[in-house]
Parts: structure tokens; sequence; C-alpha cells
């Protein structure tokens, strides 16, 4: 039996096309990116400690895997406001504001697509073999500051 935890689950948007945006992706990740869509789908528009508490709490193998890709993204985010390197979405280095915070961030966008498939053989019975696949995937996140923040 598994032991369901209580997140809030506000979901935000934040469509203004100059607001900053950080990233970090990770390709070739190992796992189908059926599986993995799934738990970006719970993640997607959480704030970034109630995404970190979800995916540390799952069970799945994909959990994992975007658990890296989104404390790389919340170290890029905290690197970038100490250094005055933060980029809005077309990529221009915009003026950080001083009220910046990485915990005022949430997850504006987050994607896994597919990878390429390695095709593989099994050995069976009377020297036969079946294929099967193994899949990869390319997971993305990209997080930006609240809606209500002046950035």
């Amino acid at each position: 039996m598994t032991i369901k935890t209580i997140v809030p689950r506000v979901r935000v948007r934040n469509t203004a096309k100059d607001a900053p945006e950080f990233r970090a992706s990770h390709k070739y990740a190992k796992g189908s990116p059926q599986k993995a869509r799934l738990i970006m789908d719970q993640i997607r528009g959480l704030e970034v400690s109630a995404a970190l508490s979800l995916l540390q709490h799952s069970t799945r193998r994909a959990a994992r895997q975007i658990e890296k890709v989104l404390k790389s993204a919340i170290s890029n985010a905290d690197y970038a406001i100490e250094n005055e390197l933060v980029r809005d979405s077309q990529g221009v280095v915009i003026e950080p504001q001083p009220n910046t915070d990485v915990e005022d961030l949430y997850i504006h966008e987050c994607t896994a697509t597919d990878g390429p498939r390695l095709k593989r053989w099994r050995p069976r019975a009377r020297g036969s073999a079946f294929p099967y696949r193994k899949y990869t995937c390319h997971l993305s996140i990209k997080l930006r500051p609240m809606p209500g923040q002046d950035s």
C-alpha cells in the first residue's frame, strides 16, 4: 500500500513575453517518453517546491530523472540571478529585478519528446531470436517567476 502525500495543486501561468525564463534539459534519457509524460503532466504549472516534493515521493523510475532535470533548472536560475544573466523567452539578456528569488519560480513548460530507439534481440528457444526496443527520450523543463512577481 502506498501513502499519498497531500501536495498543493495550485497551477499558475505567466504569459508575459518578457518574463525571465530558466531552462534545463536531459538528452537521451533512458526510458519511454510516454511514461515520462505521465510525470510531466503532474508537475506542469506547480511551484518548484511542490514539484520537488511530488517527484521525491513518486515511485516511478522516470521521476528520478525528471527530479535531476528540475534541480538543474533551479541551479541554473540561482546562478543566473546571482550573476545578472537573466534572459527572456527570446534569449535576450534583461535586467533582473532585485526581488527575484528561486523560491518564487514555477514550472512554466515541461516536455518529454521521443529520442532514438535502439533495436536489440533477445535469444529464444531453438536458436531463434525476438526483437525488442530500448526507448530513450529528451526531457526539458522551463521555469518562470510567479505571475504576481515584478520580474
